[in-house]
């Protein structure tokens, strides 16, 4: 192939592509991640503080969303990685699915 034709075949592949743009929203998603832990972090923190309970409402959506995102690289992407944190991911969403329904029927009461 000639330079020309490897350049219009990178062109037609990245169509409708912004480099930049995909560089920033994966740093928003970074961000997004990371600034929505410390708050669940807050709010655990902030309910043991006056409450001396844990509510795990907050960490399951958190892991809930990250394992939809593992997910998604991992369809999109075909990585073994992104599979095994996935699925790490998702079981520790199904434990605290568990908790949270044990909480809420009142068998948790003061353990979390």
């Amino acid at each position: 192939m000639t330079k020309e034709e490897i350049l219009k075949k990178s062109q037609s592949d990245n169509a409708g592509k912004d480099i930049e743009d995909l560089d920033v929203q994966r740093s928003a998603a970074t961000a997004a991640y990371f600034s929505s832990m410390a708050f669940c972090l807050l709010v655990s923190i902030l309910s043991w503080i006056f409450t001396k309970t844990v509510n795990v409402q907050c960490w399951v959506v958190f892991f809930g969303m990250l394992s939809t995102a593992f997910f998604v690289k991992y369809f999109k992407l075909k990585k073994l990685h992104e599979l095994f944190v996935a699925l790490s991911y998702l079981l520790i969403f199904i434990c605290l699915v568990i908790v949270y329904v044990l909480q809420l029927s009142g068998r948790f009461e003061n353990l979390f």
